[in-house]
Protein backbone atom coordinates (compact mmCIF):
# COMPACT_ATOMS: atom_id res chain seq x y z
CA UNK A 1 0.00 0.00 0.00
CA UNK A 2 1.06 3.88 -0.53
CA UNK A 3 1.83 6.13 2.18
CA UNK A 4 -1.72 8.98 1.32
CA UNK A 5 -0.83 11.45 3.95
CA UNK A 6 -0.08 14.74 2.22
CA UNK A 7 3.47 16.26 2.25
CA UNK A 8 3.84 19.40 4.67
CA UNK A 9 6.04 22.31 4.90
CA UNK A 10 8.42 19.76 7.02
CA UNK A 11 9.62 16.47 6.40
CA UNK A 12 10.76 14.31 8.74
CA UNK A 13 13.49 11.98 9.11
CA UNK A 14 11.69 9.19 8.43
CA UNK A 15 10.14 10.48 5.37
CA UNK A 16 13.62 11.64 4.34
CA UNK A 17 14.86 8.61 4.84
CA UNK A 18 12.57 6.66 3.10
CA UNK A 19 13.09 9.34 -0.54
CA UNK A 20 16.83 8.46 -0.08
CA UNK A 21 16.08 4.76 -0.23
CA UNK A 22 13.41 4.84 -3.13
CA UNK A 23 15.25 7.07 -5.11
CA UNK A 24 18.19 4.52 -4.75
CA UNK A 25 15.85 1.79 -5.43
CA UNK A 26 15.15 3.77 -8.75
CA UNK A 27 18.31 3.74 -10.01
CA UNK A 28 19.36 0.09 -9.62
CA UNK A 29 16.24 -0.70 -11.46
CA UNK A 30 17.11 0.96 -14.26
CA UNK A 31 21.20 0.37 -13.90
CA UNK A 32 20.78 -2.06 -17.65
CA UNK A 33 20.03 1.22 -19.84
CA UNK A 34 22.39 3.56 -17.81
CA UNK A 35 24.78 0.76 -18.35
CA UNK A 36 23.84 0.88 -22.43
CA UNK A 37 24.00 4.79 -22.94
CA UNK A 38 27.67 5.40 -21.19
CA UNK A 39 29.81 6.82 -23.64
CA UNK A 40 31.17 9.62 -21.63
CA UNK A 41 34.24 10.04 -20.29
CA UNK A 42 35.01 6.73 -21.54
CA UNK A 43 33.43 4.25 -23.60
CA UNK A 44 33.17 1.61 -21.22
CA UNK A 45 29.36 0.82 -20.52
CA UNK A 46 29.83 0.28 -16.37
CA UNK A 47 27.96 3.48 -14.73
CA UNK A 48 24.62 1.70 -14.03
CA UNK A 49 26.46 -1.35 -12.51
CA UNK A 50 28.83 1.47 -10.55
CA UNK A 51 25.93 3.18 -9.75
CA UNK A 52 23.96 0.19 -8.60
CA UNK A 53 26.37 -1.39 -6.55
CA UNK A 54 26.18 2.04 -4.46
CA UNK A 55 22.74 1.99 -4.02
CA UNK A 56 22.35 -1.21 -3.36
CA UNK A 57 24.99 -0.70 -0.23
CA UNK A 58 22.65 2.08 1.16
CA UNK A 59 19.89 0.21 0.50
CA UNK A 60 20.80 -2.67 2.59
CA UNK A 61 23.11 -0.50 5.63
CA UNK A 62 21.27 2.57 6.21
CA UNK A 63 19.04 2.53 8.83
CA UNK A 64 16.67 5.62 10.11
CA UNK A 65 17.99 7.91 13.23
CA UNK A 66 15.76 10.25 15.10
CA UNK A 67 18.03 13.29 13.65
CA UNK A 68 17.65 13.82 10.25
CA UNK A 69 21.49 14.83 10.33
CA UNK A 70 22.26 11.38 11.63
CA UNK A 71 20.50 9.73 8.92
CA UNK A 72 21.87 11.71 6.47
CA UNK A 73 25.43 10.98 8.10
CA UNK A 74 24.87 7.14 7.55
CA UNK A 75 23.71 7.71 3.92
CA UNK A 76 26.79 9.62 2.89
CA UNK A 77 29.43 7.50 5.11
CA UNK A 78 27.75 4.36 3.39
CA UNK A 79 27.49 6.11 0.06
CA UNK A 80 31.31 6.84 -0.05
CA UNK A 81 32.32 3.50 1.43
CA UNK A 82 30.48 1.80 -1.34
CA UNK A 83 31.32 4.18 -4.29
CA UNK A 84 32.18 2.94 -7.70
CA UNK A 85 33.72 4.80 -10.66
CA UNK A 86 33.17 8.83 -11.14
CA UNK A 87 29.44 9.05 -10.83
CA UNK A 88 29.14 6.86 -7.86
CA UNK A 89 32.14 9.02 -6.21
CA UNK A 90 29.81 12.06 -7.41
CA UNK A 91 26.87 10.66 -5.43
CA UNK A 92 28.49 9.97 -2.79
CA UNK A 93 30.18 13.75 -2.04
CA UNK A 94 26.20 15.00 -3.12
CA UNK A 95 25.02 12.46 0.17
CA UNK A 96 27.99 13.97 2.02
CA UNK A 97 26.77 17.68 1.19
CA UNK A 98 23.31 17.07 2.09
CA UNK A 99 24.15 15.72 5.65
CA UNK A 100 27.04 18.60 6.57
CA UNK A 101 24.27 21.10 6.16
CA UNK A 102 21.37 19.42 7.56
CA UNK A 103 20.03 20.49 10.91
CA UNK A 104 19.84 18.52 14.29
CA UNK A 105 16.27 18.34 14.45
CA UNK A 106 14.07 15.34 14.03
CA UNK A 107 12.52 17.50 10.97
CA UNK A 108 13.92 19.88 8.20
CA UNK A 109 11.61 22.63 6.82
CA UNK A 110 11.56 23.02 2.68
CA UNK A 111 13.65 26.54 3.00
CA UNK A 112 16.19 24.19 4.70
CA UNK A 113 15.90 21.32 2.48
CA UNK A 114 16.63 24.41 -0.06
CA UNK A 115 19.96 24.76 1.81
CA UNK A 116 21.13 21.41 2.01
CA UNK A 117 20.53 20.86 -2.24
CA UNK A 118 22.83 24.14 -2.96
CA UNK A 119 25.61 22.77 -0.87
CA UNK A 120 25.07 19.05 -1.90
CA UNK A 121 25.41 20.40 -5.43
CA UNK A 122 28.84 22.47 -4.29
CA UNK A 123 30.15 19.66 -2.52
CA UNK A 124 29.59 17.17 -5.33
CA UNK A 125 31.35 20.07 -7.69
CA UNK A 126 34.05 20.98 -5.99
CA UNK A 127 35.26 17.38 -6.02
CA UNK A 128 36.03 17.98 -9.20
CA UNK A 129 38.77 18.69 -10.84
CA UNK A 130 37.59 20.00 -13.93
CA UNK A 131 33.43 19.67 -13.87
CA UNK A 132 32.19 19.09 -17.18
CA UNK A 133 28.57 20.98 -18.27
CA UNK A 134 26.16 18.35 -19.53
CA UNK A 135 26.79 16.17 -17.02
CA UNK A 136 25.50 15.00 -13.67
CA UNK A 137 26.70 18.42 -12.37
CA UNK A 138 24.39 19.88 -14.35
CA UNK A 139 21.57 18.35 -13.67
CA UNK A 140 22.36 18.41 -9.68
CA UNK A 141 23.22 22.43 -10.12
CA UNK A 142 19.93 22.65 -12.18
CA UNK A 143 17.51 21.51 -9.31
CA UNK A 144 19.08 23.24 -6.63
CA UNK A 145 18.55 26.46 -8.48
CA UNK A 146 15.29 25.15 -9.64
CA UNK A 147 13.79 24.15 -6.02
CA UNK A 148 15.04 27.29 -4.31
CA UNK A 149 13.37 29.68 -7.34
CA UNK A 150 10.31 27.59 -7.34
CA UNK A 151 10.43 27.55 -3.13
CA UNK A 152 10.20 31.49 -3.88
CA UNK A 153 6.90 31.21 -5.78
CA UNK A 154 4.64 30.15 -2.91
CA UNK A 155 3.66 27.00 -4.36
CA UNK A 156 2.28 23.85 -2.63
CA UNK A 157 4.75 21.17 -1.96
CA UNK A 158 3.58 18.88 -4.48
CA UNK A 159 3.80 21.53 -7.05
CA UNK A 160 7.17 22.45 -5.83
CA UNK A 161 8.78 18.91 -6.40
CA UNK A 162 6.85 18.55 -9.55
CA UNK A 163 8.27 22.05 -10.85
CA UNK A 164 12.04 20.63 -10.20
CA UNK A 165 11.85 17.47 -11.29
CA UNK A 166 10.30 18.81 -14.95
CA UNK A 167 12.85 21.25 -14.65
CA UNK A 168 15.65 18.45 -14.59
CA UNK A 169 13.98 16.72 -17.13
CA UNK A 170 14.42 19.33 -19.93
CA UNK A 171 18.46 19.89 -18.30
CA UNK A 172 18.82 16.20 -18.86
CA UNK A 173 17.31 15.84 -22.33
CA UNK A 174 19.76 19.02 -22.94
CA UNK A 175 22.77 16.91 -22.09
CA UNK A 176 22.37 15.07 -25.57
CA UNK A 177 23.29 18.57 -27.48
CA UNK A 178 26.26 19.87 -25.17
CA UNK A 179 28.99 17.29 -25.22
CA UNK A 180 29.96 16.26 -28.90
CA UNK A 181 30.09 12.24 -27.84
CA UNK A 182 26.69 12.17 -27.03
CA UNK A 183 25.49 14.60 -29.62
CA UNK A 184 26.66 12.59 -31.86
CA UNK A 185 24.91 8.96 -30.77
CA UNK A 186 22.08 11.11 -29.80
CA UNK A 187 21.97 10.22 -26.22
CA UNK A 188 21.88 11.88 -22.58
CA UNK A 189 24.39 11.31 -20.33
CA UNK A 190 24.67 8.25 -18.17
CA UNK A 191 25.22 10.11 -14.80
CA UNK A 192 23.02 13.21 -14.93
CA UNK A 193 20.02 10.11 -15.94
CA UNK A 194 21.10 8.26 -13.09
CA UNK A 195 20.69 11.45 -10.88
CA UNK A 196 17.46 12.19 -12.49
CA UNK A 197 15.76 8.90 -11.75
CA UNK A 198 17.29 9.20 -7.81
CA UNK A 199 15.52 12.34 -7.71
CA UNK A 200 11.96 10.74 -9.34
CA UNK A 201 12.40 7.91 -6.83
CA UNK A 202 13.45 10.82 -4.58
CA UNK A 203 10.30 12.50 -4.88
CA UNK A 204 7.45 9.91 -5.58
CA UNK A 205 8.46 8.80 -2.29
CA UNK A 206 7.92 12.47 -0.92
CA UNK A 207 4.78 12.48 -2.31
CA UNK A 208 3.41 9.84 -0.73
CA UNK A 209 3.13 7.90 -4.32
CA UNK A 210 5.60 4.93 -3.50
CA UNK A 211 5.46 2.10 -1.31
CA UNK A 212 7.17 2.69 1.70
CA UNK A 213 9.89 0.24 1.93
CA UNK A 214 11.20 -1.26 5.06
CA UNK A 215 13.19 0.09 7.36
CA UNK A 216 15.81 -3.48 6.91
CA UNK A 217 15.32 -3.72 2.97
CA UNK A 218 17.53 -5.98 1.82
CA UNK A 219 18.74 -5.15 -1.71
CA UNK A 220 18.25 -7.50 -4.94
CA UNK A 221 21.16 -9.39 -5.74
CA UNK A 222 22.48 -7.27 -9.22
CA UNK A 223 21.33 -9.30 -12.62
CA UNK A 224 24.22 -10.12 -14.93
CA UNK A 225 25.04 -7.96 -17.81
CA UNK A 226 24.68 -10.06 -20.74
CA UNK A 227 22.82 -8.04 -22.36
CA UNK A 228 23.44 -6.66 -26.36
CA UNK A 229 24.74 -3.01 -25.00
CA UNK A 230 26.90 -2.59 -28.42
CA UNK A 231 26.37 1.15 -29.72
CA UNK A 232 28.97 1.76 -31.82
CA UNK A 233 31.58 -0.07 -33.48
CA UNK A 234 34.55 2.68 -33.09
CA UNK A 235 36.42 2.18 -30.16
CA UNK A 236 37.67 5.69 -28.04
CA UNK A 237 40.86 6.61 -27.64
CA UNK A 238 41.47 6.49 -23.88
CA UNK A 239 44.91 8.33 -22.56
CA UNK A 240 44.57 6.91 -19.35
CA UNK A 241 44.04 3.29 -19.44
CA UNK A 242 43.37 2.57 -15.60
CA UNK A 243 40.04 3.55 -13.40
CA UNK A 244 41.65 3.95 -10.08
CA UNK A 245 39.70 4.36 -7.01
CA UNK A 246 41.11 4.20 -2.81
CA UNK A 247 38.98 4.34 -0.18
CA UNK A 248 41.22 6.53 2.13
CA UNK A 249 40.99 6.69 6.04
CA UNK A 250 42.62 9.93 8.12
CA UNK A 251 41.76 12.11 10.54
CA UNK A 252 43.86 14.86 9.05
CA UNK A 253 44.70 14.67 5.56
CA UNK A 254 45.04 17.67 4.00
CA UNK A 255 42.87 17.43 0.53
CA UNK A 256 45.13 20.52 -1.42
CA UNK A 257 48.08 18.68 -0.95
CA UNK A 258 46.54 15.35 -1.94
CA UNK A 259 45.39 16.72 -5.18
CA UNK A 260 48.67 18.48 -5.96
CA UNK A 261 50.51 14.72 -5.62
CA UNK A 262 47.95 12.94 -7.76
CA UNK A 263 46.91 15.81 -9.93
CA UNK A 264 50.10 15.30 -12.06
CA UNK A 265 49.67 11.18 -12.87
CA UNK A 266 46.05 11.46 -14.97
CA UNK A 267 42.87 13.11 -15.60
CA UNK A 268 39.17 13.42 -14.31
CA UNK A 269 40.83 13.31 -10.37
CA UNK A 270 37.72 13.42 -7.51
CA UNK A 271 38.48 13.51 -3.93
CA UNK A 272 34.96 13.14 -2.43
CA UNK A 273 34.74 12.92 1.86
CA UNK A 274 32.87 11.93 4.59
CA UNK A 275 34.19 11.94 8.10
CA UNK A 276 37.64 10.77 8.45
CA UNK A 277 36.87 8.85 5.30
CA UNK A 278 37.97 9.90 1.35
CA UNK A 279 36.91 8.15 -1.95
CA UNK A 280 39.68 9.08 -4.25
CA UNK A 281 39.22 8.81 -8.29
CA UNK A 282 42.16 8.96 -11.26
CA UNK A 283 42.62 7.99 -14.44
CA UNK A 284 46.06 6.96 -14.63
CA UNK A 285 48.25 4.66 -16.34
CA UNK A 286 50.26 3.99 -13.66
CA UNK A 287 47.97 2.71 -10.74
CA UNK A 288 50.53 1.70 -8.30
CA UNK A 289 52.28 5.27 -7.96
CA UNK A 290 47.95 6.73 -7.50
CA UNK A 291 48.35 3.95 -4.72
CA UNK A 292 51.45 4.79 -3.11
CA UNK A 293 50.97 8.27 -3.28
CA UNK A 294 47.72 8.44 -1.49
CA UNK A 295 49.31 6.03 1.29
CA UNK A 296 51.31 8.68 2.18
CA UNK A 297 47.72 10.95 3.30
CA UNK A 298 46.26 7.80 5.27
CA UNK A 299 45.71 4.27 5.22
CA UNK A 300 44.38 2.59 2.16
CA UNK A 301 40.73 0.29 3.25
CA UNK A 302 40.33 -0.32 -0.39
CA UNK A 303 41.47 -0.10 -4.28
CA UNK A 304 41.09 -1.26 -7.25
CA UNK A 305 41.99 -0.29 -10.81
CA UNK A 306 39.96 -1.38 -13.65
CA UNK A 307 41.36 -1.53 -17.13
CA UNK A 308 38.92 1.02 -19.05
CA UNK A 309 41.04 -0.05 -22.46
CA UNK A 310 39.67 -3.74 -22.09
CA UNK A 311 36.57 -2.44 -20.89
CA UNK A 312 36.18 -0.52 -24.20
CA UNK A 313 37.34 -3.57 -25.78
CA UNK A 314 34.55 -5.80 -24.12
CA UNK A 315 31.95 -2.69 -25.22
CA UNK A 316 32.64 -3.45 -29.31
CA UNK A 317 32.48 -6.15 -31.46
CA UNK A 318 34.20 -9.35 -30.80
CA UNK A 319 37.71 -9.91 -32.70
CA UNK A 320 38.01 -13.35 -31.65
CA UNK A 321 35.34 -16.07 -30.41
CA UNK A 322 37.34 -17.36 -27.65
CA UNK A 323 38.82 -15.14 -24.54
CA UNK A 324 41.95 -16.19 -22.80
CA UNK A 325 41.95 -15.43 -19.48
CA UNK A 326 45.22 -16.16 -16.85
CA UNK A 327 45.92 -15.23 -13.53
CA UNK A 328 48.87 -12.67 -12.64
CA UNK A 329 51.76 -15.48 -11.42
CA UNK A 330 51.57 -15.74 -15.38
CA UNK A 331 55.04 -13.63 -16.56
CA UNK A 332 54.02 -11.72 -19.45
CA UNK A 333 55.58 -8.44 -21.01
CA UNK A 334 52.77 -6.06 -20.16
CA UNK A 335 52.88 -5.11 -23.67
CA UNK A 336 51.40 -8.33 -24.96
CA UNK A 337 49.62 -8.58 -22.56
CA UNK A 338 47.64 -5.40 -23.48
CA UNK A 339 48.07 -6.45 -27.41
CA UNK A 340 46.51 -9.80 -27.87
CA UNK A 341 43.80 -9.18 -25.25
CA UNK A 342 44.61 -11.42 -22.11
CA UNK A 343 42.52 -10.70 -19.55
CA UNK A 344 44.44 -11.13 -16.40
CA UNK A 345 42.82 -11.41 -13.29
CA UNK A 346 45.24 -9.80 -10.25
CA UNK A 347 46.09 -11.90 -7.49
CA UNK A 348 45.75 -10.19 -3.93
CA UNK A 349 49.47 -9.21 -2.09
CA UNK A 350 49.04 -8.16 1.86
CA UNK A 351 51.43 -5.32 2.91
CA UNK A 352 50.50 -4.56 6.76
CA UNK A 353 46.74 -4.27 6.77
CA UNK A 354 46.56 -2.96 3.29
CA UNK A 355 45.48 -5.66 -0.08
CA UNK A 356 47.18 -4.51 -3.58
CA UNK A 357 46.41 -6.02 -6.80
CA UNK A 358 49.00 -7.79 -8.42
CA UNK A 359 50.70 -6.13 -11.32
CA UNK A 360 48.77 -3.53 -10.97
CA UNK A 361 48.42 -1.53 -7.94
CA UNK A 362 51.74 -2.30 -6.84
CA UNK A 363 55.02 -1.40 -7.95
CA UNK A 364 58.01 -4.09 -7.36
CA UNK A 365 60.07 -1.61 -5.77
CA UNK A 366 57.65 -1.27 -3.22
CA UNK A 367 57.47 -4.54 -3.22
CA UNK A 368 61.06 -5.61 -2.71
CA UNK A 369 61.65 -2.62 -0.06
CA UNK A 370 58.19 -4.01 1.83
CA UNK A 371 58.43 -8.15 1.02
CA UNK A 372 59.27 -9.42 4.49
CA UNK A 373 56.23 -7.98 5.39
CA UNK A 374 54.19 -9.42 2.21
CA UNK A 375 51.99 -12.15 2.31
CA UNK A 376 49.75 -13.36 -0.87
CA UNK A 377 45.61 -13.83 -0.19
CA UNK A 378 43.27 -15.99 -2.44
CA UNK A 379 41.04 -14.49 -4.74
CA UNK A 380 37.21 -14.33 -3.63
CA UNK A 381 33.75 -14.99 -5.27
CA UNK A 382 33.00 -11.53 -5.55
CA UNK A 383 36.29 -10.43 -7.45
CA UNK A 384 36.27 -13.67 -9.62
CA UNK A 385 32.21 -12.64 -11.01
CA UNK A 386 32.84 -8.87 -11.57
CA UNK A 387 36.28 -10.16 -13.18
CA UNK A 388 34.16 -12.87 -15.74
CA UNK A 389 30.52 -11.98 -16.07
CA UNK A 390 31.44 -9.18 -18.77
CA UNK A 391 34.21 -11.63 -20.76
CA UNK A 392 31.60 -14.56 -20.81
CA UNK A 393 28.58 -11.83 -21.97
CA UNK A 394 31.24 -10.39 -24.94
CA UNK A 395 32.77 -13.56 -25.74
CA UNK A 396 31.45 -16.98 -27.41
CA UNK A 397 33.65 -19.31 -24.78
CA UNK A 398 36.27 -18.54 -22.49
CA UNK A 399 39.88 -20.60 -21.79
CA UNK A 400 41.38 -20.16 -17.99
CA UNK A 401 44.12 -20.87 -17.74
CA UNK A 402 45.64 -20.64 -14.41
CA UNK A 403 48.65 -21.36 -11.99
CA UNK A 404 49.60 -24.55 -10.49
CA UNK A 405 46.75 -25.67 -8.30
CA UNK A 406 49.59 -27.48 -6.03
CA UNK A 407 50.61 -23.93 -5.57
CA UNK A 408 47.05 -21.49 -5.19
CA UNK A 409 43.80 -21.82 -4.58
CA UNK A 410 43.04 -19.76 -7.91
CA UNK A 411 42.20 -22.86 -10.11
CA UNK A 412 40.24 -23.76 -7.27
CA UNK A 413 38.28 -20.73 -6.66
CA UNK A 414 37.89 -20.67 -10.40
CA UNK A 415 36.01 -24.40 -10.41
CA UNK A 416 33.45 -23.15 -7.79
CA UNK A 417 32.31 -20.05 -9.69
CA UNK A 418 32.36 -22.19 -12.89
CA UNK A 419 30.22 -25.08 -11.52
CA UNK A 420 27.38 -21.88 -9.76
CA UNK A 421 27.07 -20.27 -13.16
CA UNK A 422 24.15 -23.05 -14.78
CA UNK A 423 24.19 -22.96 -18.93
CA UNK A 424 26.66 -20.77 -19.15
CA UNK A 425 29.50 -23.25 -17.44
CA UNK A 426 29.59 -25.38 -20.85
CA UNK A 427 31.51 -21.78 -22.53
CA UNK A 428 34.32 -21.93 -20.00
CA UNK A 429 37.34 -24.66 -20.11
CA UNK A 430 39.03 -24.35 -17.21
CA UNK A 431 43.01 -25.95 -17.22
CA UNK A 432 45.40 -26.41 -14.24
CA UNK A 433 49.12 -25.77 -15.94
CA UNK A 434 50.54 -27.49 -13.25
CA UNK A 435 53.45 -24.45 -13.20
CA UNK A 436 53.66 -20.89 -12.94
CA UNK A 437 55.51 -17.75 -13.86
CA UNK A 438 57.53 -17.72 -17.07
CA UNK A 439 56.15 -21.84 -17.58
CA UNK A 440 52.95 -20.53 -17.39
CA UNK A 441 53.26 -17.31 -19.80
CA UNK A 442 54.56 -20.00 -22.51
CA UNK A 443 51.58 -21.84 -21.89
CA UNK A 444 49.84 -18.64 -22.68
CA UNK A 445 51.15 -17.64 -25.34
CA UNK A 446 50.52 -20.79 -27.15
CA UNK A 447 46.75 -20.43 -26.50
CA UNK A 448 46.66 -17.06 -27.79
CA UNK A 449 48.24 -18.23 -31.47
CA UNK A 450 46.02 -21.06 -31.38
CA UNK A 451 42.88 -19.19 -30.53
CA UNK A 452 44.37 -16.69 -33.06
CA UNK A 453 44.33 -19.63 -36.02
CA UNK A 454 40.84 -20.13 -34.83
CA UNK A 455 41.10 -23.73 -32.80
CA UNK A 456 37.70 -24.35 -31.17
CA UNK A 457 37.53 -24.03 -27.38
CA UNK A 458 37.69 -27.96 -27.11
CA UNK A 459 40.47 -28.57 -29.12
CA UNK A 460 42.33 -25.18 -27.24
CA UNK A 461 41.34 -26.94 -24.07
CA UNK A 462 42.97 -30.54 -24.85
CA UNK A 463 45.99 -29.49 -26.81
CA UNK A 464 47.07 -26.73 -23.89
CA UNK A 465 46.09 -30.23 -21.12
CA UNK A 466 48.77 -32.16 -23.67
CA UNK A 467 51.43 -28.91 -23.76
CA UNK A 468 51.75 -28.17 -20.15
CA UNK A 469 53.50 -31.53 -19.73
CA UNK A 470 56.20 -29.83 -21.70
CA UNK A 471 56.39 -26.39 -19.96
CA UNK A 472 59.47 -26.36 -17.45
CA UNK A 473 61.04 -23.68 -15.40
CA UNK A 474 64.27 -23.74 -13.53
CA UNK A 475 64.41 -20.87 -11.07
CA UNK A 476 67.97 -19.77 -9.85
CA UNK A 477 67.17 -18.52 -5.76
CA UNK A 478 69.87 -16.80 -4.04
CA UNK A 479 68.41 -15.85 -1.11
CA UNK A 480 66.20 -18.77 0.73
CA UNK A 481 65.22 -16.64 3.52
CA UNK A 482 61.68 -15.82 1.83
CA UNK A 483 60.77 -19.63 0.90
CA UNK A 484 61.41 -20.21 4.64
CA UNK A 485 59.61 -17.54 5.86
CA UNK A 486 57.02 -18.40 3.83
CA UNK A 487 56.39 -22.21 5.43
CA UNK A 488 57.16 -24.41 2.66
CA UNK A 489 59.92 -25.84 5.24
CA UNK A 490 59.53 -25.64 8.80
CA UNK A 491 60.95 -23.19 10.77
CA UNK A 492 63.43 -25.29 12.16
CA UNK A 493 65.26 -26.06 8.98
CA UNK A 494 64.43 -22.99 7.76
CA UNK A 495 66.48 -21.25 9.76
CA UNK A 496 69.14 -23.71 9.25
CA UNK A 497 69.03 -23.06 5.40
CA UNK A 498 69.53 -19.42 6.44
CA UNK A 499 72.17 -19.82 8.37
CA UNK A 500 74.31 -22.31 5.94
CA UNK A 501 73.70 -19.83 2.72
CA UNK A 502 71.41 -22.21 0.88
CA UNK A 503 70.60 -21.60 -2.41
CA UNK A 504 68.78 -24.05 -4.22
CA UNK A 505 67.57 -24.66 -8.26
CA UNK A 506 63.78 -25.07 -7.83
CA UNK A 507 61.47 -26.89 -10.06
CA UNK A 508 58.20 -27.81 -10.59
CA UNK A 509 57.77 -31.42 -11.10
CA UNK A 510 54.81 -32.61 -12.78
CA UNK A 511 52.03 -32.91 -10.26
CA UNK A 512 52.54 -29.29 -10.01
CA UNK A 513 54.45 -29.04 -6.48
CA UNK A 514 57.15 -27.34 -6.07
CA UNK A 515 60.53 -29.12 -6.35
CA UNK A 516 64.22 -28.78 -4.90
CA UNK A 517 65.86 -29.78 -8.25
CA UNK A 518 70.17 -28.99 -6.96
CA UNK A 519 72.12 -27.66 -4.08
CA UNK A 520 74.11 -24.95 -4.04
CA UNK A 521 76.19 -22.79 -1.16
CA UNK A 522 77.48 -19.98 -3.91
CA UNK A 523 76.01 -18.14 -6.41
CA UNK A 524 78.36 -19.38 -8.61
CA UNK A 525 78.04 -23.44 -8.01
CA UNK A 526 73.99 -22.36 -8.23
CA UNK A 527 74.48 -20.83 -11.49
CA UNK A 528 76.31 -23.59 -13.12
CA UNK A 529 74.06 -25.99 -11.67
CA UNK A 530 71.28 -23.93 -14.09
CA UNK A 531 73.24 -24.22 -16.55
CA UNK A 532 74.09 -27.78 -16.16
CA UNK A 533 70.38 -28.60 -15.59
CA UNK A 534 69.18 -26.57 -18.87
CA UNK A 535 72.06 -28.52 -21.28
CA UNK A 536 70.21 -31.83 -20.58
CA UNK A 537 67.21 -31.01 -22.34
CA UNK A 538 66.24 -29.88 -25.96
CA UNK A 539 63.59 -27.00 -26.52
CA UNK A 540 63.52 -24.26 -28.66
CA UNK A 541 61.18 -21.32 -27.06
CA UNK A 542 62.56 -20.01 -23.92
CA UNK A 543 62.17 -17.03 -21.95
CA UNK A 544 63.71 -15.20 -18.66
CA UNK A 545 62.30 -13.96 -15.75
CA UNK A 546 64.10 -12.29 -12.61
CA UNK A 547 63.39 -10.88 -9.25
CA UNK A 548 64.99 -7.44 -9.63
CA UNK A 549 67.98 -8.80 -10.94
CA UNK A 550 68.19 -7.18 -14.40
CA UNK A 551 71.99 -7.53 -14.56
CA UNK A 552 71.57 -11.57 -13.72
CA UNK A 553 69.03 -11.77 -16.50
CA UNK A 554 71.19 -10.31 -18.80
CA UNK A 555 73.98 -12.62 -18.17
CA UNK A 556 71.56 -15.44 -18.28
CA UNK A 557 70.58 -14.01 -21.86
CA UNK A 558 74.06 -14.02 -23.05
CA UNK A 559 74.49 -17.81 -21.95
CA UNK A 560 71.31 -18.88 -22.98
CA UNK A 561 72.42 -17.70 -26.68
CA UNK A 562 75.29 -19.45 -26.53
CA UNK A 563 73.74 -22.58 -25.31
CA UNK A 564 70.63 -22.51 -27.95
CA UNK A 565 72.00 -19.96 -31.01
CA UNK A 566 68.73 -18.03 -29.92
CA UNK A 567 67.23 -14.99 -28.64
CA UNK A 568 64.43 -15.77 -25.77
CA UNK A 569 61.11 -15.05 -26.75
CA UNK A 570 60.91 -12.26 -24.15
CA UNK A 571 63.07 -11.32 -20.67
CA UNK A 572 60.80 -10.10 -18.04
CA UNK A 573 59.96 -9.14 -14.33
CA UNK A 574 57.96 -11.85 -12.17
CA UNK A 575 55.19 -11.54 -10.38
CA UNK A 576 54.73 -10.47 -6.73
CA UNK A 577 53.52 -13.41 -5.69
CA UNK A 578 56.17 -15.47 -6.75
CA UNK A 579 58.32 -13.26 -5.64
CA UNK A 580 57.09 -13.51 -2.25
CA UNK A 581 58.66 -16.90 -2.46
CA UNK A 582 61.67 -16.76 -4.55
CA UNK A 583 63.25 -13.67 -3.13
CA UNK A 584 64.91 -10.55 -4.35
CA UNK A 585 67.67 -11.22 -6.89
CA UNK A 586 66.36 -14.66 -8.42
CA UNK A 587 66.42 -15.89 -12.15
CA UNK A 588 64.48 -18.01 -14.10
CA UNK A 589 64.57 -20.01 -17.07
CA UNK A 590 61.73 -21.64 -18.14
CA UNK A 591 60.98 -23.69 -21.84
CA UNK A 592 58.79 -25.96 -24.19
CA UNK A 593 60.43 -28.99 -24.48
CA UNK A 594 60.89 -30.15 -27.85
CA UNK A 595 59.47 -33.74 -27.43
CA UNK A 596 56.05 -34.05 -25.65
CA UNK A 597 56.63 -36.17 -22.65
CA UNK A 598 53.36 -38.24 -21.62
CA UNK A 599 50.59 -35.84 -20.06
CA UNK A 600 49.93 -36.02 -16.70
Amino acid sequence: MTETMPISTTITSERIYQAILHGAASIRDNYEELNRINVYPVVDYDTGSNLAHTMNYILSHVTVHETVRDTLRDVARSALISARGNSGAIFSQYFNGLYLASSEGSTLSLTELATCFHTAYEKAFKALENAVEGTIITLMRAWAVGFKEALQQSLSPHELFESTLSRIRTALEDTSKTLSDLKALGLVDAGALGYYYFMEGFVQALLGRKTILPNHVVASTLPRMDQDFHLTSEQATINYRYCTEVLLESDSYDETALRADLSRLGDCLLVAAADNLARIHLHTNTPWEMVRLAATHGNILEQKADDMVLQNLLAGPAEQKIACVTDSIADLPREYVHHHHIFQIPLNILIGQTSYLDKVTIDRTYLYDHLSEASSAQLNREQIQSFLTPILAHYESVLILTVSSKMSGTYTRFKEYIADIGPDASRVALVDTKVNSGAQGLLVQAAVEKIESGMSLTELASEMEVMRSRAKILVSVLDIEPMARSGRVSEKIGRLLIRLHFKPLVSIDPDGHGAIRGIAFSREKNWKLLLRSLKRHQFTDYVIVHADATERAEEQRQEMVLLTGHEPKYITDISAIVALFAGRGSVAVAYMEDHAKEST
